[in-house]
């Protein structure tokens, strides 16, 4: 392509036509009103919960991940400050170099100035429209089919299985909607090196064409949506295209075998893939202000050394749920990284395709040994090949060359769910639909609907076998069984009408009859669109209400604010402690309003959204992951599956908790702890609330028992009481091979009147496995104040509870143990304040005479990126102190000691700490990471080049008119 390029015209095929055409020209004449109106039509009603209806999903990645980060870095937008640091999940982490943040995207920032749930639900909406129309403008200016074939394969797309399905990934929609568009760019330069034959191109040429310039914008808007996975099957998909447009320049313009190879690898032919490769550099010199902290973070990330073959190899297509993947799901519980349906009307389109493709692959290889002008050059084998490699490549571990790419394709081994592959299929597959739609109404010949109809039928019993055959081998339970009745009735009723529609095509020639299938195609896409994650919406509230638990910790979060200013204005200062949280909670147990939500919203919500509701409820009572950033309340945990957390981050908590079979702990620390950690690693984490449910309580007699701390008992235990005056103690023990009416032990309470009282412990009949309970009875109601146990076997304490038969109330008595803590809030959950909470600022000194002591520090000023530590006067005798701040440990955290600049090490696998001089006054922790401040430069040097480049084809075009 010369540097003339953009005022020269080409010659392009649309749908049999021949139409002139400039780059400039290759996104904007396919959009005339009509169908790009119809298209936006069809996509707003198919989601027209999310805007019409004002509804939101609210559950999956985008309750507890995206919904949290819009807004936190949505409040940033708006007070234009870059978000750097996150101190809310993981004992701190960076927020900016998470690309899954999504800071950098425009269309994020212009979203922002909305509430999260209205922006999140709009901005799913929009990239399905923008993947839409993208995808038509393919299928009229790649493929060169007409306006109601390109219609067709445009909806395949956007209301296709694969896309809709992937929504709650809200990043990964982002991404996947742009690269129709990028496949369109890359097979016009393909299209157009046809055209130019054997002109001379200029090896700037690429750099100064409208191609390269789109290309390279789209490009930086995918690395700014911050899905890495998404983008890498991008340009993969957009590497096969540039090859296949290498492939295709064999125009067979010699005989002799030799001279056509050496016309096939002049370099002049590379240049699809050359642009495709500096479009990819600019693009990424553009993002580099999220490129450039992302690959810092990467480098401190548990991933840094991709991913063990078992994890690559998760969430890969399973063989035997192919058959049902491609049919609408219509209810069935498929997990959404497996669908990628196109309907029975779509799959018989795509074999209409698939016989047009390869009638033209043959007609091309044909062209290999023959003269050929330009003009009888057209596109093939995109939709075919895209759709084999896809298929392959999502069944991942199953095929062999899973093995092979893991250890030689590079950033292949960074990422799991190699069922994502499935967009490239899905791509395809709506490729195929839109070919063959335009055979259609191009009209078939006896053959080709004879041949249509065999294949359709082969097609058809595969399905059946597959769907069969698939519930009897598979390895996975939820797929051992048959989708419910009315799936396979929705399935058998559209295979039955698309039959009827191709046998009477083969008997009859009647045009219009065709035009049948491509409208079932439009019925049967929006009518699956209703059992997709976007149409089952609850209402804002879902995520807006606020619980009990939720308000409890920020009434506290806010009583510890004002007592700390209070405490700065009157000049004192205290060892100040961290409100950190650790929830262990699962989501078994029921909401207590849950009457009154199903009463409240059984007539507006289907029974799959309320359902969802409950769950966001239970998520917000027990504030999942990362719902503690949404809440800006600090939590020890964390939720994230992409960079974070950090390897030191996984190292310290594996201290800790179990490895999970995974072998993957990646946050979420609640589904792998069984009990609450020791004391001493609470103290570390500065932890201040512990979140546990009731689940594994229990009620005897009406009578409740905390069952969460236990206590074991060999000899004697001694347990102060809390007062409250009773008529019995309520015990719940455990021991092995116990029988009822077995002695165990002996029992004594002294009572505020100075009284004391002894039973024997026997096992009752009352046995609740493995517990049993007894009652220690008095005949008046008074106070106990302590209670001494001795046994006689090996025994384990785990509930104590205060009984008042009088007004039949109880009050539940912690078992402190190692612990020291107190129930401060009970609801649907129990929230529990550790009074042994370790400080978040720890001073150590090394005195001459006493060796090792502590000193206590102030946190005067803390926010996200900065926070200042007043010290008190230090003892004479102190030769040196360090001083350690239980935040997470990063690099670009700078330490300053009264002004003077001091390292950070990283202490205790996960903190921050330093050395003081003995008359330290004032620490200073900020966040200033200098790969934020030159991601900065390099995008304000690509954006330079680019907007200079745009000038200079701006330039020339008007100097061409």
């Amino acid at each position: 392509m010369s540097a003339r390029a953009p005022s020269e015209q080409l010659t392009q095929t649309d749908g049999g036509r021949t139409t002139e055409s400039s780059p400039s020209s290759v996104l904007r004449r396919p959009f005339s009103v009509l169908p790009v109106a119809l298209l936006s039509l069809l996509v707003l009603a198919a989601t027209w919960k999310l805007t019409f209806g004002q509804r939101i999903i609210a559950r999956g990645d985008l309750l507890l991940y995206f919904y949290p980060l819009r807004d936190y870095a949505s409040q940033a937008i708006r007070e234009w400050r870059l978000p750097l640091w996150n101190p809310y999940t993981f004992m701190g982490a960076p927020f900016l170099a998470n690309s899954q943040a999504g800071f950098f995207y425009p269309l994020n920032i212009v979203l922002a100035w909305l509430p999260v749930a209205q922006q999140v639900s709009y901005s799913i909406v929009l990239h399905m429209l923008i993947a839409t129309l993208g995808m038509y403008a393919l299928m009229r200016r790649g493929l060169g089919v007409g306006a109601f074939a390109g219609l067709v394969g445009a909806l395949a797309f956007g209301l296709g299985g694969y896309l809709g399905a992937q929504v709650e990934h809200l990043n990964q929609l982002q991404v996947l909607a742009w690269l129709p568009l990028e496949a369109l760019l890359v097979i016009s330069v393909g299209r157009k090196q046809k055209a130019e034959g054997r002109k001379r191109i200029s090896a700037l040429g690429p750099l100064l064409s409208a191609h390269y310039l789109l290309l390279s914008a789209l490009i930086a808007l995918q690395i700014l949506a911050g899905h890495t996975q998404s983008l890498y099957i991008c340009l993969i998909t957009l590497g096969i295209i540039g090859l296949l447009n290498i492939l295709q320049r064999v125009d067979g313009s010699s005989r002799n075998i030799f001279r056509s190879f050496a016309n096939l690898i002049n370099i002049q032919n590379f240049h699809p893939l050359l642009l495709l490769i500096l479009a990819a550099l600019l693009a990424a010199a553009i993002a580099g202000a999220q490129l450039v902290p992302t690959l810092e973070l990467s480098r401190e990330s548990y991933r840094s050394g991709g991913l063990s073959f078992g994890e690559a190899a998760a969430f890969s297509w399973r063989p035997w749920i192919i058959a049902r993947a491609l049919l609408p799901t219509y209810g069935d519980p498929l997990f959404p990284e497996y669908i990628a349906y196109f309907g029975a009307t779509g799959l018989g389109l795509a074999l209409l395709g698939v016989g047009r493709e390869a009638s033209n692959v043959k007609r091309q290889m044909s062209n290999i040994t023959s003269r050929l002008t330009p003009h009888a050059l057209r596109p093939t084998g995109y939709a075919l090949t895209l759709v084999i490699v896809g298929f392959i490549l999502a069944l991942g571990v199953v095929t062999p060359m899973f093995n092979v790419l893991y250890k030689m394709l590079p950033g292949f081994n960074l990422f799991r769910a190699q069922a994502r592959w499935l967009v490239m299929f899905a791509l395809g597959v709506s490729m195929l639909i839109g070919l063959g739609t335009q055979a259609l109404v191009d009209g078939l010949s006896v053959r080709q609907k004879r041949v249509w109809l065999l294949s359709w039928l082969m097609l058809l019993t595969l399905l059946a076998i597959g769907v069969w055959l698939g519930a009897r081998i598979s390895l996975d339970s939820e797929y051992r069984s048959l989708p419910a009745r009315s799936v396979l009735w929705g399935w058998a009723s559209a295979a039955t009408a698309v039959t009827l529609v191709i046998i009477v095509i083969n008997l009859k020639d009647h045009r219009w009859l065709s035009v049948l299938v491509p409208l079932g195609l439009v019925t049967e896409l929006l009518v699956a669109s209703q059992f997709q994650p976007y149409s089952r919406a609850a209402d804002a509230q879902a995520l807006t209400d606020l619980r009990p638990s939720t308000a409890h910790l920020l009434a506290q979060q806010q009583l510890a604010s004002v007592k700390r200013q209070t405490s700065n204005v009157n000049g004192q200062w205290s060892m100040v402690n961290s409100n950190r949280i650790l929830a262990l909670s699962g989501l078994f147990f029921d909401p207590g309003d849950m009457p009154e939500q199903r009463l409240i919203y059984t007539h507006t919500l289907s029974a799959d959204e309320l359902y969802d509701r409950i769950i966001a409820t239970k998520h917000k009572e027990i504030l999942s992951p990362n719902l503690s950033l949404f809440y800006r309340l600090p939590s020890v945990d964390g939720y994230d599956g992409g960079l974070l957390p950090t390897r030191r981050f996984i190292e310290f908590a594996s201290q800790f908790t179990p490895t999970p079979k995974t072998g993957a702990l990646d946050g979420r620390l609640r589904e792998f702890l069984k009990s609450v950690p020791e004391n001493r690693w609470l103290a570390q984490m500065s932890v201040r609330y512990i979140i546990a449910d009731k689940t594994a309580d229990i009620f005897i007699d009406g009578v409740y028992y905390d069952l969460l701390f236990s206590k074991p008992l060999t000899q004697s235990l001694g347990i102060t009481l809390t007062s409250y005056k009773s008529t019995a103690l309520g015990l719940v023990l455990s021991a092995t091979q116990t029988h009822t009416g077995d002695l165990l032990g002996t029992a004594q309470i002294d009572f505020s009147d100075s009284t004391t009282q002894t039973y024997d412990l026997r096992a009752t009949d009352q046995v609740t496995q493995p517990y049993f309970g007894l009652r220690l009875d008095w005949p008046t109601r008074k106070t106990p104040l302590r209670l001494t146990l001795y046994a006689f076997r090996s025994m384990i304490l785990r509930a104590l509870t205060s009984i008042d038969d009088t007004d039949h109330s109880f009050l539940s008595q912690m078992l402190r143990g190692q612990y020291d803590m107190r129930v401060v809030h009970s609801g649907d959950v129990k929230i529990y304040e550790n009074l042994r909470t370790g400080p978040r600022v720890h001073v150590g000194r090394d005195t001459a005479d006493t060796g090792r002591d502590e000193i206590g520090a102030q946190i005067v000023e803390d926010t996200s990126e900065r926070i200042v530590i007043r010290m008190g006067d230090p003892p004479s005798s102190v030769m040196r102190r360090q001083l350690l701040l239980r935040d997470a440990c990063y690099p670009g955290w700078v330490a300053r000691v009264d002004g003077v600049e001091t390292p950070i090490r990283c202490a205790e696998i996960l903190f921050r700490e330093i050395d003081l001089p003995p008359t330290a006054k004032e620490i200073i922790f900020t966040y200033e990471p200098r790969s934020v401040q030159i991601g900065l430069i390099i995008s304000g040097i690509g954006l330079f080049i680019w907007l200079t480049l745009l000038a200079k084809l701006a330039n020339a075009h008007v100097k061409s008119n």
